[in-house]
């Protein structure tokens, strides 16, 4: 894990144009944090730890859902108590936020509609599309003609339900909310994720 944040903190400061080569992890964590001795500032509300017990059973998603915002989730309570995965996590909401904005996703833009007869609907800027959804071996899976069909981890907390999934399948989640393009921005996200193993990222929604 140590080997896996030096090199996550690396590649960041990189991009900020700091050169980490001569500095032990240490001075490498101190001047990412801007010399604070704490980083819990560095992880905002939209952060949480997956917990089996909160995914969504199938009369739960039932009903209409409108876009809040970005999330991660981690499937470790440890994960989240690193210094590398609060960095990259904040990072990464921003990143999801840029991307979803860019394709209209954004707060009261963005609602998907849960019928019981296994279709939904998702409606993007007054446009709608449909598509058949199931709760497969505690999974939910989307299926949108001609994207292939998508299975993400749910967590509901209150009136919110978290969509996340790993790196690999990011950008078919984006898809399945309407956003039809790639560009470097899903490049940097799934570079951040797979640099920590354990973390899922994809959209908050709440239901109305």
């Amino acid at each position: 894990m140590k080997r896996i944040m030096k090199m996550l903190l690396v590649s960041l400061m990189l991009g900020m144009g700091i050169n980490a080569q001569a500095q032990d992890l240490g001075d490498v964590i101190n001047g990412v944090l801007g010399g604070t001795s704490s980083s819990d500032n560095l992880v905002s509300n939209l952060t949480t730890v997956f917990n089996s017990k909160k995914q969504a059973t199938q009369d739960k998603i039932i009903g209409t859902w409108s876009y809040t915002e970005p999330a991660i989730v981690f499937t470790s309570d440890n994960l989240l108590a690193k210094v590398g995965s609060k960095i990259a996590a904040n990072k990464l909401e921003n990143k999801i936020q840029e991307y979803l904005t860019r394709y209209g996703i954004k707060p009261g833009a963005f609602t998907m509609t849960f019928k019981e007869d296994g279709t939904f609907t998702e409606t993007l800027n007054g446009k709608t599309s449909k598509g058949k959804w199931a709760v497969k071996d505690s999974k939910l899976q989307l299926t949108i003609a001609g994207i292939k069909a998508l299975k993400v981890t749910t967590q509901i907390d209150g009136k919110d339900m978290q969509f996340v999934t790993d790196a690999t399948k990011l950008l078919n989640l984006f898809k399945t909310l309407g956003a039809k393009s790639s560009n470097s921005q899903i490049k940097t996200m799934t570079s951040l994720m797979k640099s920590i193993n354990g973390m899922q990222a994809g959209v908050t929604l709440r239901k109305q």
